[in-house]
């Protein structure tokens, strides 16, 4: 059955179905295209082409509604009949099914086909060239419009291949929006007749808020960069913060120690700074979070975090809270926040320029004190009270020594910086610590408080800490006899570097006091004969000692180890047969039996003796 008549009037007039049209080449439709595209860009074509599409679509439709046609199925078949006769696409349905309710009407659709030798596609490729997203947006704008007309709901159309992609046939998929499950939820909105003006009024809304939120922003900058200006502290800082938003914040360290905090009380700034530091030390990370903002969810409260920044160094991190109750952050709570870590970074450089540079002077007042720069005991008194240390009291001195495991020069220098700057934090506060450096090696000049405190339990404590911190590299320990007189330094400071030079990898904090007989004679005037005994006791062994290297180091661990088979093979990571072997090779360059203890303990001064004066290396 034929419905569609074509006629030419005398006037010209071209008629189809009772409605005049006009005839024009696709080319000058592709010039239209690329117009729109340079005028109001591609996302706003494609909606103006979808929403013309539609309207055609939704034309043809009434019109086919009118016919007398025996079903529904009918009526869909023409929509693809009407597009061809207008020389849009050649359509060929390859799946329609449609599905209806009790009362008749349909209830849902599914088609699928492939439009050929599509207009849109051949001018789109003929203007800018192939593109990596389908482009027939008249023809699904159509088809959406003409099958929602006749279904009487919305129906969209999908294109899932086309030629100006590369593909051979346009492919398409229409169904029921309720059918899709959300997948073209996306595409929803060019078909909302959204115009120009609308959108202008939106972004200047948009740009309105912006405003705003900068403005607001700025302004708490500025209250924050006079409170930093006029020298206040991080505890002002926070609560101009919180005064100003009615937010509570909490300022941490690196680890997760408070600093400062506004608008909590402290019972509760303990609690959310201790779920947070138990979450991130078993959790993720925060170390990759360098200039970035992160929301956490906790059981009883909400946390928006930012990082602190240091030097490329993560040092803290700035926190507004929020009940668990409360609508998500705003994007002016991060903007604050950040200027907030910006200002608390800012401060903590200032602080740390200004505690460095003190303790640069106290590093070179020690270094002037072991030197002997000063002419009297009350002269050096004198200047420790400008630095806030009474060196009129008991005192010791300590040798620091550190090395990497994976050694270069870049690792040096950095491991250098990042030791000292931990070394000085960790004794930050105390006033009874001086902090200094002397070949390669960190000093420090340490009084003991309390008649209850140990030298060595407390520097365990300090190098357990070290150790922590730097995984990669190993710390070793002298610390001197204590010291009653600020002006014989030296001889403490040479006392420490005796035990340092005798500390081992088992054993990697010497005082000198542990040293005995051996102590004495290092410090004996004439060391010659020491030295002299020392080379025929050891023999062969010395002789070549560069040969016998790990003979000696063997003999010494043994030794130190009180002739213990088990703790002498764990130290060395040896076999328990490699061990017998090198100790059987001992004995019999020596031509005697080590175990015996006259003989072990002349060969371990002896050895003890050559490693201070540095005449053979055991590391």
């Amino acid at each position: 059955m034929q419905f569609h008549q074509q006629m030419i009037k005398e006037d010209g007039a071209l008629y189809l179905e009772n409605e005049r049209m006009i005839l024009t080449s696709s080319s000058v439709f592709g010039t239209l295209r690329k117009d729109l595209i340079e005028n109001i860009g591609m996302d706003r074509m494609k909606g103006f082409l979808i929403r013309y599409g539609w309207n055609l679509g939704m034309n043809d439709a009434k019109k086919m509604l009118q016919k007398d046609l025996p079903s529904i199925k009918d009526i869909l078949r023409q929509g693809p009949v009407l597009h061809m006769m207008q020389g849009y696409t050649k359509v060929k349905t390859s799946h329609l099914q449609v599905d209806y309710d009790s009362n008749g009407s349909v209830k849902s659709v599914h088609v699928e086909g492939n439009w050929y030798s599509s207009y849109e596609a051949e001018e789109h490729v003929h203007q800018f060239g192939t593109s990596p997203l389908p482009v027939c947006y008249t023809l699904i704008g159509y088809a959406s419009g003409y099958y929602s007309g006749i279904c009487q709901h919305t129906v969209i159309f999908k294109e899932i291949a086309c030629k100006a992609s590369g593909n051979e046939t346009c492919q398409y998929i229409g169904k029921s929006l309720h059918e899709w499950g959300g997948q073209v939820d996306n595409e929803l909105q060019y078909y909302e007749n959204k115009t120009i003006v609308k959108e202008l009024e939106q972004t200047y809304e948009k740009l309105l808020e912006e405003r705003n939120n900068l403005s607001t922003t700025l302004s708490i900058h500025k209250r924050l960069t006079e409170e930093l200006i006029s020298g206040n502290d991080l505890q002002s800082i926070v609560n101009i913060v919180f005064e100003t938003t009615k937010r509570p914040i909490v300022v941490e360290d690196v680890e997760f120690a408070p600093v400062s905090f506004a608008g909590l009380p402290s019972s509760r700034a303990e609690e959310v700074v201790s779920d947070h530091k138990n979450d991130r030390q078993n959790g993720e990370d925060l170390s990759g979070y360098a200039h970035q903002t992160h929301h956490f969810t906790y059981p009883h409260y909400q946390r928006l975090v930012t990082s602190i920044v240091l030097g490329k160094r993560i040092v803290g991190y700035c926190s507004f809270i929020y009940d668990k109750e409360s609508k998500e952050h705003t994007e002016v709570d991060q903007m604050i926040l950040e200027r907030v870590a910006t200002v608390c970074s800012l401060y903590m450089l200032n602080e740390k320029n200004s505690f460095e540079a003190l303790e640069r002077v106290k590093g070179h007042f020690l270094e002037q004190i072991i030197n002997g720069s000063f002419s009297s005991k009350g002269e050096i008194v004198k200047r420790g009270r400008y630095v806030n240390i009474p060196l009129d009291r008991p005192y010791y001195l300590i040798s620091l020594k550190y090395s990497r495991f994976n050694e270069t020069l870049e690792n040096e220098l950095h491991d250098h910086e990042q030791i000292m700057e931990f070394v000085f934090t960790y004794f930050k506060g105390c006033s009874n610590v001086l902090i200094g450096q002397r070949n390669g090696h960190i000093i420090i000049l340490m009084q003991i408080d309390s008649e209850n405190e140990n030298i060595v339990n407390v520097n365990k404590r300090f190098m357990n800490s070290l150790a922590k911190r730097f995984l990669d590299c190993s710390f070793k320990m002298g610390i001197s006899t204590l010291a009653e007189d600020i002006d014989r330094a030296k001889e403490y400071y040479e006392e420490s570097i005796t035990a340092l030079r005798m500390s081992t990898s088992s054993n990697r904090i010497i005082c000198f006091e542990e040293l005995g007989v051996v102590g004495m004679l290092i410090h004996a005037q004439n060391k010659e004969p020491v030295k002299q005994k020392a080379k025929h006791l050891l023999g062969p062994l010395y002789e070549k000692k560069q040969d016998h290297a790990e003979l000696i180091k063997t003999l010494y661990v043994f030794l130190a180890n009180s002739c213990n088979l088990e703790k002498t093979m764990d130290e060395l990571m040896l076999s328990m047969s490699g061990l017998r072997y090198r100790i059987k090779k001992i004995e019999t360059l020596l031509g005697k039996e080590i175990r015996h203890p006259t003989v072990g303990y002349q060969l371990f001064i002896t050895l003890q003796v050559l490693i201070v004066e540095g005449e053979i290396k055991i590391d």
